[in-house]
């Protein structure tokens, strides 16, 4: 007796955990899927995901470049020149159009986390952040401020979250940082963790190194500049004010000015 056609199994997803939300890709393509779970291998979770993305191959066009946010009527739009996301915030189901690159997918994450992040205690940080004695020194700066150089320096001693970006969250009354996929110039792929915060530092190139008193003020017009925000709406700035607000009134430690030339800064921390 002739067998009928063997049955396709779904591809499986592929599910990820950052700042402790997760979220499930289900790839139509699977050397696509295969090429994203290997870059984010170290973000693996088997928990149930908040939200399922199906994932679909589309044109890879270089403009606009700047990702555009959209929510109306319960629906999220996030769109760029190589990707293409609608996810329906009432059932956590979404659909992903993508440049098949990793580099997109990335992208993509780190928009995607940007806007939700602020909706979970959280703000998602151009900054440098390490590990000393169980908690997080976190440095927010844009490009330039020195993030990849101090953290090449604290890298020889200490725990990096990110040189880049750093999720930081406020749970249970505490402020939180996250072990990150998304670096800058170390090119790492990171690790799930999670550490409390101890401290927030503006960063300064210096000859010699010493460390400041700042105001709050000054802290938080820091972090509000490097805080990641593509969103235009009025709700989601309030909402990053806020937790901006919480996070210097309690976490600011001070300007670090350090020396390119020595790890002897990491002793005033």
């Amino acid at each position: 007796m002739a067998r009928g056609p063997a049955l396709m199994r779904p591809p499986a997803p592929v599910q990820l955990e950052i700042a402790g939300i997760r979220a499930a890709f289900v790839f139509s393509e699977p050397r696509f899927g295969a090429l994203v779970a290997r870059r984010y291998k170290n973000f693996f979770s088997p928990g149930k995901p908040l939200y399922v993305f199906s994932v679909s191959a589309a044109a890879g066009r270089r403009i606009p470049f700047r990702p555009v946010i959209l929510e109306e009527g319960g629906v999220l739009r996030l769109k760029r020149g190589d990707f293409d996301c609608v996810l329906n915030l009432k059932t956590g189901l979404g659909r992903l159009k993508a440049a098949q690159r990793v580099q997109t997918f990335d992208s993509f994450l780190r928009t995607f986390y940007s806007w939700l992040l602020p909706r979970r205690s959280g703000l998602l940080v151009h900054g440098a952040a390490f590990a000393k004695g169980g908690s997080v020194r976190l440095f927010p700066g844009r490009s330039g401020a020195g993030k990849s150089t101090l953290s090449r320096l604290a890298a020889r001693k200490h725990f990096l979250l990110s040189d880049e970006l750093v999720p930081v969250r406020r749970e249970s009354g505490k402020f939180y940082a996250y072990g990150s996929p998304f670096w800058g110039e170390m090119r790492c792929e990171g690790k799930n963790t999670r550490f409390s915060l101890r401290g927030v530092y503006k960063l300064s190139k210096a000859a010699a190194n010493s460390l400041r008193s700042i105001s709050g003020g000054v802290m938080l017009r820091l972090l509000l500049r490097c805080s990641m925000n593509f969103a235009k709406d009025a709700g989601t700035a309030a909402l990053m004010l806020a937790l901006a607000a919480e996070l210097a009134a309690e976490k600011t430690a001070g300007e670090l000015r350090f020396s390119k030339d020595n790890r002897a800064f990491l002793d005033l921390l």
